[in-house]
């Protein structure tokens, strides 16, 4: 009985001493703050590394973005400038340059398209490029483009019964020839192909 009281005292004494225990653990465990970070907790049905990524290990940049010019970045990054519009292309916007327009293309006899489109229509949108194209490979054509949201042109669209865009019509010799509405490609190309075209 006695000898076990005597180790009982001994025993609480170094269990329940902080000052040893805070001692212990800051001078014989040394606390690696990198080895805690870097090291993955182990499991192995989680990968390493899901999402390797490959960063340079020496990246040093000598001047800030902001430094360079807009020329120096590439090209591909920027929109590319649309092309100019032909000059054949001639928007109408008052009933002077529609009455204009359609002397031309009755009393004159010049060769003449007559596009009716609309900034918020979809189609018309969609067959712009291959109009303007057109207008290039075919220069002595005159193509007449007239918005029907000009309120100046409201009366001359009645009277030609344009009631759908894309709405296009052709004239040769004098005379309105065909007419497309709708944004069907194959039809005006072709149609431009036959009418237009100039053979050798």
């Amino acid at each position: 009985m006695r000898a076990k009281s005597i180790i009982r005292p001994f025993l609480l004494r170094h269990s329940f001493n902080f000052r040893s225990i805070s001692s212990f653990s800051s001078s014989r465990i040394p606390l690696n703050l990198n080895y805690l970070i870097l090291t993955p907790k182990t499991n192995s049905s989680v990968p390493k590394n899901p999402f390797p990524v490959s960063t340079p290990q020496n990246l040093t940049l000598h001047r800030p973005f902001s430094d360079f010019p807009y020329d120096y970045y590439p090209s591909s990054l920027s929109e590319p400038e649309p092309p100019p519009v032909p000059e054949n292309i001639v928007p109408v916007k008052s009933e002077e340059e529609f009455d204009a327009a359609v002397s031309k293309a009755e009393g004159e006899s010049v060769p003449a398209v007559f596009y009716f489109t609309a900034t918020w229509c979809a189609p018309c949108r969609f067959i712009g490029p291959v109009m303007d194209e057109l207008a290039r490979r075919n220069p002595h054509v005159t193509t007449y483009k007239m918005d029907i949201d000009e309120e100046a042109l409201a009366r001359k669209l009645e009277t030609l019964k344009v009631n759908a865009v894309p709405t296009v019509h052709f004239f040769k010799e004098g005379k309105k020839e065909d007419e497309v509405v709708g944004a069907d490609v194959t039809h005006i190309v072709q149609t431009m192909k036959k009418l237009y075209e100039k053979k050798d």
